[in-house]
């Protein structure tokens, strides 16, 4: 168990997960089935196997409910959470980290109450609520920092980070990461920092800071392939697939964004699918296979998806029917961001959907020629066809 323990701390869930299992297989009682089993489940879910994961929690439950533990039980329904998380569930996630809550104040567990804040503050992430997401994760740095819980502030710094981007705080969210960043490599968290790296890439891509972002993003892909990180593979592929774009290499995106789709199936869709497909309806050859890549990412938003892929997705889906001239699509895409955020307002949503209002009506021939310089405009050409568009957007005169 101390072996596994180490492991997964250090990132490594495959060496974690092989520890845990000898440990499971020489436990003696309940107590030492369930503890091994909580450890095989948290490696499962470092590693995407999600559902060997849950069948794990699902055996460990009885094990610790009948031992009164529940110090275990906050473990287990955080772990719970966290799966829900990567799948896209919100009111499981929720539910979960709410139990969780409960249970770590039972035993007065700051370590416990912490991560179980962190797993409340991921279910308003998953529900669009950035800026009360980020409250709740500096609240629980805050608890960690109160408590010495490093290992347990590292990945909730990062967060804070990730939700700064859709408040347009972009400087502040790279702080954030970097500081984490630089914990992480501190303590010897090889998760972490894979995690924390592959974010600064995101946030980088996010602003449009190509140049910057391709670093990160060569590091991140190498980290989680060695770590076996398959959930955020996907996602780093598909950033990589933008800076490709935006460098005019477009075989090379649609690869990238091809085999990232192809990951976030397999390890869940819920976590990344709508970024992929949004790429993917940019990028595929045929035009039925785009139309059927917008279909597929709409119909998983649909279905429920963690929250950043609502902002990725209408941005990719916005930027298609710009260069298609689909003045009309352009309008419906940036409506549905906004209805999305209606309960929490989001700076990111408003300034893509106002770019792309304003495009749009430049399109039709609506907006004075003087109105331009108000909104930013520049011509670009693309596919042959005078466009106007601003430096947020994907240059699309690569596609």
């Amino acid at each position: 168990m101390l072996v596994g323990d180490l492991q997964r701390d250090a990132g490594r869930g495959t060496e974690a997960r092989e520890a845990y299992l000898q440990a499971l297989a020489v436990a003696g009682d309940d107590a030492g089935r369930y503890r091994a089993l909580l450890g095989c489940a948290d490696s499962n879910r470092l590693i995407a196997k999600l559902e060997d994961a849950f069948s794990g929690l699902a055996e460990a439950e009885p094990l610790a409910r009948n031992s009164r533990d529940d110090r275990a039980l906050a473990e287990l329904h955080y772990l719970r959470g966290n799966l829900y998380f990567a799948r896209g569930e919100l009111v499981e996630c929720r539910s979960q980290h709410e139990l969780a809550l409960e249970a770590a104040r039972r035993v007065e567990s700051p370590e416990w109450q912490a991560r179980a804040l962190s797993g409340l503050a991921d279910a308003q992430y998953m529900d669009c609520r950035m800026a009360t997401a980020l409250s709740h994760f500096a609240g629980c740095v805050d608890l960690c920092e109160a408590h010495d819980l490093t290992r347990i502030a590292v990945p909730n710094r990062v967060m804070m980070g990730h939700c700064r981007i859709y408040t347009c705080d972009v400087d502040r969210s790279l702080d954030d990461m970097r500081m984490a960043l630089e914990t992480a490599v501190r303590i010897g968290n090889r998760h972490a920092e894979m995690f924390a790296t592959q974010s600064m890439g995101l946030c980088l891509t996010a602003a449009g800071r190509y140049a910057e972002a391709e670093d990160f993003q060569i590091r991140a892909l190498e980290q989680a392939r060695i770590l076996k990180a398959r959930r955020y593979e996907a996602v780093i592929l598909g950033h990589c697939a933008e800076v490709a774009l935006a460098k005019g290499q477009r075989a090379n995106a649609l690869l990238l964004a091809r085999t990232g789709r192809k990951i976030s199936e397999e390890t869940g869709p819920g976590f990344a699918g709508p970024i992929l497909f949004g790429l993917l309806s940019l990028l595929e050859d045929k035009r039925e296979d785009q139309e059927a890549a917008l279909t597929a990412g709409e119909t998983l938003l649909e279905q429920g998806s963690v929250g950043h892929n609502h902002f990725w997705f209408r941005r990719y889906a916005i930027e298609r029917a710009l260069l298609l001239e689909y003045w009309d699509e352009v309008d419906r895409q940036a409506d549905a961001l906004l209805r999305r955020m209606a309960d929490e307002p989001l700076a990111y949503a408003s300034l893509i959907a106002d770019r792309a209002r304003n495009l749009a009506q430049s399109g039709r021939g609506q907006v004075a020629e003087a109105d331009d310089q108000n909104i930013g405009l520049r011509d670009v050409t693309a596919a042959g066809t005078k466009m106007k568009i601003d430096a947020l957007g994907i240059t699309l005169r690569n596609i």
